[in-house]
């Protein structure tokens, strides 16, 4: 092993066996800093495997029959004229980027606005809803 010594007697560079060692101790290191990066990756690719598994089962159909039987109780739960059926729904295409459909459902004899409209995501979740306002509680009988 040589040594690169200064004027008073200290070791500035070792050569040799320590150089090894400093080569592999280097390499370790860099290694090191891309593990986060890795393990980052693979969390990011699961979840986008899990969400595609999610995805691959739902369709346009299943999302209008969920969200068409939630219209039916937000109706009932509301007090809104008119009766509520499954088939006063109807979607279109969402105009956002997270916006994958717009389900929107009124009943068949009512005039003006009064409907309801569901927002929903690419995996079927709601992004939003509006629905008309509760009519006024009716007078009571005397």
């Amino acid at each position: 092993m040589q040594v690169l010594r200064a004027a008073d007697g200290a070791d500035l560079l070792r050569f040799g066996a320590d150089r090894a060692r400093i080569d592999v101790a280097y390499e370790l290191m860099r290694i090191a800093y891309w593990i986060p990066v890795a393990l980052l990756a693979l969390m990011l690719a699961g979840i986008g495997f899990r969400y595609g598994l999610i995805r691959q089962g739902i369709t346009e159909t299943d999302v209008i029959t969920l969200y068409a039987q939630r219209y039916l109780a937000d109706h009932a739960a509301s007090g809104v004229a008119g009766v509520a059926q499954t088939s006063d729904c109807a979607a279109r295409p969402g105009s956002g980027i997270w916006t994958w459909l717009v389900v929107t459902c009124r009943p068949a004899n009512t005039v003006g606005g009064g409907g309801y409209s569901y927002r929903i995501n690419w995996l079927g979740g709601l992004v939003d809803a509006n629905t008309p306002r509760q009519a006024a509680p009716l007078p009571p009988e005397t």
